[in-house]
């Protein structure tokens, strides 16, 4: 018969060897993520201290020998430039058009999904494409659509007889814009669609059955039910979507380049015309930080959002 003391020395020594596997277990987890952690900082942190950087610095391709300092001259360059303020005014029309348009779109489809019919599900999954697809293969796919001779849209309203010679689709200023918002919303009202699908399946049936009770019509249940009930829901993906939609580039330059005459030329697409085109990394750099600064104010307000839904 083994005596209490043995046993609590083993129990100790169990205790001991535990922590002791434990501190080495959580050691070696920390060992095994430095070099994701390496990598990250290669492709993330530096890339970012570096643009920084060399926003304060006279920085040209085209001038290689004139590499200083110049503070904020970039800074005051940018802000006193007249495209700027017109890539800044484009990129406001470019979020609140692409925003409104992709969330009514999604509201919609999500408000049809949530009805019980059959084949719900295959419906589901196949308006979810749009979100799947690669950007750049979408982005090429709808520049074939949008092309001016064999274009699938220039086609179907040729046929349908509505127009009799090709839409210069992408090589009009004006409609240039609608062309690069009409695909834009193509690949991100799925994102709205899944956040108010999920938003409405958590209202309880009961509630409206009892407004319907009391006479309440459908446009009745809509505006003092479903949408103050998923009014937090719509903030939050809102302000997600506008940070993502303003930092599209792929879709714009895949479809026009920021043509024509720059009518599509966001920020974003100003900052890697000045750097990557005009081969000012400097004044570039400047753009992108200013944008940097721009998406992080809305980045803090989301969080702020995000904390008051959860409490």
């Amino acid at each position: 018969m083994q005596s209490s003391g043995s046993l609590v020395t083993t129990g100790n020594q169990r205790r001991r060897r535990g922590r002791g596997y434990g501190f080495f277990d959580r050691a070696t987890a920390y060992w095994l993520l430095v070099p994701t952690a390496i990598v990250i900082a290669a492709v993330s942190f530096y890339p970012l201290f570096k643009g920084i950087k060399e926003s304060f610095f006279s920085y040209s391709f085209i001038r290689p020998w004139d590499y200083r300092f110049i503070g904020l001259e970039n800074y005051i360059n940018a802000l006193t430039s007249s495209e700027f303020w017109t890539s800044l005014r484009i990129s406001v029309i470019w979020v609140l058009g692409g925003v409104l348009l992709s969330y009514g779109l999604g509201l919609i489809t999500a408000i049809l999904l949530d009805r019980h019919f059959p084949g719900r599900g295959i419906y589901r999954t196949i308006l979810l494409i749009p979100w799947i697809v690669p950007p750049v293969v979408s982005s090429l796919t709808w520049r074939w659509m949008f092309s001016d001779l064999d274009g699938y849209i220039n086609t179907v309203l040729r046929a349908l007889g509505i127009i009799q010679k090709p839409i210069l689709w992408l090589s009009t200023p004006h409609l240039a814009f609608i062309a690069i918002i009409i695909a834009n919303v193509w690949r991100t009202y799925p994102f709205f669609m899944i956040n108010m699908l999920a938003a409405l399946g958590g209202i309880p049936d009961e509630i409206y059955e009892a407004a319907k009770v009391d006479g309440a019509t459908g446009f009745q249940l809509f505006r003092l039910i479903t949408f103050p009930i998923i009014l937090p829901v719509t903030v939050v993906s809102t302000l997600l979507q506008a940070i993502w939609i303003f930092n599209s580039f792929d879709i714009i330059y895949a479809l026009t380049g920021g043509g024509p005459a720059e009518r599509t030329t966001t920020l974003i697409i100003r900052a890697y015309r000045e750097a990557f085109y005009y081969l000012e990394f400097g004044y570039g750099s400047s753009i992108s930080v200013i944008c940097m600064i721009l998406m992080l104010i809305l980045g803090m307000y989301y969080l702020r959002l995000q904390a008051r839904t959860e409490m």
